[in-house]
């Protein structure tokens, strides 16, 4: 049965992971070796909830700074900021930890008017993300822990779930830690797109779904019209493929969005066959200090599909958006906020674009 949804404004909804990020600007190598965790610096690697919490105390005491966060609800924030025309209708799904009695991520997402309906709660507390920030990248160690549960939630309510996905207009999925849930993710959005064929799925796998790679992923790809990639991803990806060659494990109308440090460019199909577009590259200007570039692409992430939803025929503009933004990120410290700079940028995007 295929269900039809009438609205009078556009539905972006995130699926993904909650996290609670400590922040500290140290170089991984002996911040590892004081763990004693075996993990290659400047990736993510997954470890035991006993070893972060090992670490969240040792990064406390270096004076890590405290975020919520995971790249969905990082992409969400940016959306919900982005939102103060009130255009997009924003909406959630995952698993909320809890933190004593309270469940700091519902509590933000209201704040922000992001729907939580899709939210379950989890006496667990958030998964933990310990990230060491320098000037090379940033090396980051994940704990699962409410999101130990995400397989489990996801079949038992796949089919609530599915109907709640495919109300919106576009789905932005981002990754979990368990191996699994490629396949999970994959069938929810099966079953999604049958009740609405006109569900666009944005994907950003990162590496935690890229290095294992399998069945499972290429199931999430075959679904995929928006694919995310920064550029370890997109040349792990490839390998002996070009982009047309990634196209063709996606959906119909394909868009990868590439993005680097410097530029982005977009590989997509067309009638003609693939094309690209770039943005031109943009080096950082000299004397530019990258301050904490943690949650830059989800950042970007979120400024794409908050312009994107409004005018997905312009892509390359949503893309010049979500680099900016980006950009400004990286060189504060947590989240993007609206800063002057924000607003300037902003404000610059508004003048060429036809809300």
């Amino acid at each position: 049965m295929i269900w039809r949804y009438q609205r009078s404004m556009a539905s972006l909804g995130f699926l993904g992971a909650m996290n609670r990020d400590l922040v500290v600007q140290h170089a991984a190598v002996p911040t590892l070796s004081s763990l004693g965790i075996d993990a290659v610096p400047l990736l993510e690697t997954a470890v035991t909830d006993a070893t972060a919490q090992g670490g969240a105390e040792l990064l406390d005491a270096m004076g890590a700074a405290a975020y919520l966060g995971g790249s969905a609800f990082n992409a969400a924030r940016v959306a919900a900021l982005l939102n103060a025309d009130d255009a997009l209708d924003l909406a959630f799904f995952g698993i909320a930890g809890t933190v004593g009695m309270l469940h700091p991520h519902i509590d933000a997402l209201k704040e922000w008017d992001i729907d939580t309906a899709g939210v379950t709660k989890s006496p667990l507390p958030p998964a933990t993300c310990l990230a060491m920030v320098e000037a090379a990248g940033r090396t980051l160690l994940t704990a699962t822990g409410a999101n130990a549960g995400v397989i489990a939630w996801l079949r038992q309510n796949q089919t609530a779930l599915a109907a709640s996905v495919a109300r919106c207009d576009v789905i932005h999925i981002t990754s979990f830690l368990d191996p699994e849930a490629p396949t999970a993710v994959a069938d929810l959005l099966q079953q999604a797109i049958a009740y609405n064929p006109a569900l666009t799925v944005s994907l950003d796998p990162g590496m935690a779904w890229i290095g294992p790679g399998g069945p499972g992923l290429e199931g999430l790809l075959r679904h995929t019209h928006v694919l995310h990639l920064n550029a370890e991803e997109y040349a792990l990806l490839c390998g002996a493929y070009n982009a047309p060659g990634i196209g063709t494990r996606l959906a119909p109308n394909w868009l990868i969005v590439a993005r680097s440090h410097n530029a982005v460019t977009l590989h997509s199909s067309s009638p003609d066959g693939p094309t690209e577009q770039h943005l031109p590259s943009q080096p950082l200007p000299s004397g530019f200090t990258v301050i904490d570039a943690t949650g830059a692409g989800d950042t970007f992430c979120g400024a794409f599909l908050s312009a994107y939803c409004r005018q997905p025929d312009r892509p390359l503009h949503a893309a010049r958006l979500g680099f900016a933004l980006a950009r400004l990120k990286i060189g504060i410290n947590g989240p993007l906020v609206l800063t002057d700079a924000v607003r300037d940028t902003l404000a610059a995007h508004n003048q060429t674009v036809r809300w």
